[in-house]
């Protein structure tokens, strides 16, 4: 919904002594570039509330630029961009000059001008927050989101913004290459043929499951899980839609403990395997692991739980089960909805620096062919999925359709699109009544294209 507050934070004012030290910033920044630079790395010109802003703000454009800053310079700047008057032409920055911070303090009055500022955005936020709680148009599935964001934006730090230092990430770069990192960055898939393929799940893909009705893909979503967060314990985030958070469980303990999923169902297992489940219930139970089965799952209501996440120190992937059960933002048609879906889970996985992998059904046409291996255009009801994809991974089983198949037992993960690396067909066995695929005898990947 839309927010009808004034912007400027200047309904509520500073006190006298913030106002003082934007004059003590500016006053020394427009003397030297190096004092300018200095302020800088500490406060922005937005941040002031006073004139001094502007001022501070063409002082920073000539150091920007590399040229020396002194007041004749920024004098120029002003009047270039006609801003000369507004502060008061000359006479502002001679009383700026005499107010001026002494170079060794200018640190200390540019983190109060920035410590005001975030206390001012903030005031601002929570007064916008209470608009949005009071209006008649409370949406009770996205508004609190909106809540948080505003909150969230508004409390960040000058040290907390992102950094396009490309020179220092490209040293990064090949200080990896020189020296690998113990742990490769993003999460690492659960069999290592897919490993060898892909590598990792990195921070901002869009990994998605495709698979017809009962062929194994919440399986495959909870192996990713057990992987990520049992194994590796990094913090996991499930939504399901399918399934309740119990049937989860239940899989997962099938799969860890390998007592069969039939028997837990049912409540009847022997005195070995409850051992055993015993077991692998304490390693679940210490895994940082977040399984969400609320119904009604939408885009907000992702996100809003990633962002909770993430002051936790964020989750390292999430799964989605599945896409067809979302709740679509609002569009002329179904194909339209679920292009929504796709593009704003993908521009999560940005936003959080985090792989969601997200499961999705094919459609029919793979029942009609010949050959009835799934491809990426077998993906339902919006070719936006493939599109939006940066790794498309198909769940086939020979097995499903022909019980007699000399290949049961067998699963192929037919990668079909991999955004930054070769496709290939990777092939995994299946114990479905322990609720888990497992590798095969393993080699490194041939076949890739």
């Amino acid at each position: 919904m839309s927010i009808d507050v004034e912007t400027g934070a200047r309904d509520w004012r500073p006190s006298p002594g913030i106002v003082a030290a934007e004059m003590a910033v500016a006053g020394a920044a427009i003397q030297a570039r190096a004092v300018a630079e200095e302020a800088a790395e500490l406060v922005a010109a937005d941040d002031f509330y006073s004139p001094a802003g502007i001022v501070y703000a063409a002082a920073l454009a000539l150091a920007d630029d590399g040229k020396p800053v002194d007041p004749a310079a920024v004098l120029g700047v002003l009047a270039a961009d006609g801003n000369l008057e507004r502060v008061g032409a000359g006479a502002y920055l001679h009383t700026l000059m005499q107010h001026a911070a002494v170079p060794s303090a200018v640190s200390y009055h540019a983190r109060q001008v920035a410590a005001d500022a975030r206390r001012r955005r903030i005031n601002l936020a929570c007064r916008q927050g209470q608009q949005v709680s009071e209006s008649a148009a409370w949406d009770d599935e996205a508004d609190p989101d909106l809540v948080r964001k505003l909150i969230d934006e508004a409390a960040v730090k000058p040290g907390d913004m992102v950094d396009f230092d490309v020179a220092g990430e490209m040293a990064a770069l090949l200080d990896d290459l020189e020296t690998p990192p113990p742990a490769p960055t993003g999460v690492v898939p659960p069999f290592q043929d897919l490993a060898h393929l892909l590598g990792t799940f990195g921070p901002g893909q869009l990994i998605v499951v495709g698979a017809r009705q009962s062929v194994g893909k919440s399986t495959l979503a909870v192996d990713f899980l057990r992987r990520a967060a049992i194994r590796d314990g990094k913090l996991s985030a499930m939504f399901t839609l399918e399934m309740r958070r119990r049937e989860v469980l239940q899989r997962m303990a099938s799969a860890e403990s390998g007592v069969g999923l039939h028997g837990i169902r049912a409540n009847q297992v022997g005195e070995g395997d409850l051992e055993r489940m015993v077991d692998a219930a304490s390693r679940i139970s210490g895994a940082p692991l977040i399984i969400d089965d609320r119904s009604g799952c939408s885009l907000e209501h992702i996100r809003s739980t990633l962002r909770s996440l993430s002051r936790q120190g964020g989750a390292a992937i999430a799964v989605i089960d599945y896409l067809q059960l979302m709740t679509p933002p609002k569009a002329p048609n179904r194909e339209q909805e679920i292009a929504g879906l796709t593009r704003g889970l993908k521009l999560m996985a940005g936003e959080f620096e985090m792989p969601i992998v997200l499961l999705s059904q094919l459609n029919r046409e793979v029942e009609k062919r010949t050959d009835k291996r799934p491809q990426p255009s077998d993906l339902r009801e919006s070719g936006a999925i493939e599109q939006d994809a940066d790794v498309i991974i198909l769940l086939h089983r020979e097995d499903a359709l022909d019980r007699e198949s000399p290949r049961a037992g067998e699963a192929d993960l037919i990668v079909a699109k991999n955004r930054n690396g070769p496709t290939a067909t990777i092939t995994v066995a299946h114990q479905l009544h322990y609720s888990r695929f497992v590798d095969m005898a393993w080699t490194p990947t041939r076949g890739l294209s």
